[in-house]
């Protein structure tokens, strides 16, 4: 199941909204769990939390409603067939603690970074709403690996037995390496892998690609879009980790663009009065240290009148 409507499926059970046939979908992936616990990988610490004790009330209350007996006698074997019947759902709880407890997850806010050392002292500098999850213990026989959602800056560090590791920028893409520093952004419409050093190789899944795998080296960036088309160019690194130092650096960047980033990094909607304003292109390095930098940088730039109502953000001609 796509992760963004299992997301969507647990917003649902949390807020009390669920349908009979979001319960069913539930129902189907807690069955699923149980034949193979990295089908939930896509489920934060909490979410499984969520769907453990809600699983636990259901069980109890269905134990509750049954166990009203005419006869105290009868309801000793009723216990033996309800555990039997409920046995799935109990086991799934497990494996739901289980799988809660061998990940660690970090999340950063709007705007946000963080730095973060795994557990093989590789490091992941995460930008602002992102979300990196790994396994809390490593050994020197699995491959390491992380998922990712959102943006952040990875120095790998390599291992004496070339242990590979590998982040998951989305379903349709992973990110192999051995040793080296490169970008990941994976957002809901794109996933970008841009290299700073060393070699990465990218694995594909289901995508329109010539071939499954494409390698990258530095200066280069990878770009697989919504319609699984993955393309690769030479870029300026600048451009894809200034965001490190606190600083945007644009070059011929649209507007269009810019208000993507303001939405995915600070969670701010950007409305403009005049479509054709998108289209301006903006080039120069901005400070990020403050999104109102960011913004008087744009209004001075084009000598357009910005303004911000909350997470609303309003660019009109003067």
């Amino acid at each position: 199941m796509n992760k963004y409507v299992l997301a969507d499926l647990i917003r649902r059970l949390r807020a009390g909204q669920a349908s009979a046939e979001d319960k069913y979908l539930l129902e189907q992936i807690w069955q699923e769990a149980m034949r193979d616990t990295s089908y939930l990988d896509s489920l934060s610490d909490a979410e499984r939390e969520l769907l453990k004790k809600k699983m636990f009330a259901a069980t109890q209350e269905e134990i509750g409603r049954r166990t009203q007996p005419r006869k105290v006698v009868a309801w000793r074997p009723w216990v033996l067939r309800a555990a039997a019947a409920f046995a799935p759902l109990l086991a799934v709880s497990a494996v739901l603690y289980w799988n809660a407890n061998r990940y660690t997850e970090v999340h950063t806010g709007y705007g946000e970074r963080l730095a973060v050392t795994l557990p093989d002292n590789s490091t992941v500098t995460l930008n602002g709403n992102s979300v990196l999850r790994y396994h809390k213990e490593w050994d020197n026989e699995h491959t390491r690996e992380v998922w990712i959602d959102g943006e952040g800056f990875f120095a790998v560090q390599h291992t004496a037995n070339h242990k590979k590791f590998v982040v998951h920028a989305s379903d349709r893409l992973n990110v192999e390496v051995l040793g080296t520093k490169f970008n990941v952004k994976s957002r809901e419409k794109k996933s970008e892998v841009m290299l700073t050093e060393g070699k990465v190789k990218l694995d594909m899944q289901n995508t329109q690609a010539k071939a499954s795998s494409v390698f990258l080296a530095p200066g280069e960036l990878a770009t697989l879009g919504t319609d699984r088309h993955l393309s690769k160019r030479t870029v300026k690194q600048k451009q894809y980790t200034s965001w490190l130092q606190y600083t945007l650096y644009f070059d011929r960047t649209t507007l269009r663009d810019v208000a993507v980033l303001l939405k995915d990094t600070y969670g701010l909607d950007v409305v403009f009065d005049d479509a054709t304003l998108q289209d301006r292109e903006l080039s120069g390095e901005i400070s990020s240290a403050s999104i109102n930098d960011i913004l008087y940088a744009i209004a001075e730039t084009f000598s357009l009148n910005v303004t911000r109502d909350g997470t609303s953000v309003y660019i009109s001609s003067k």
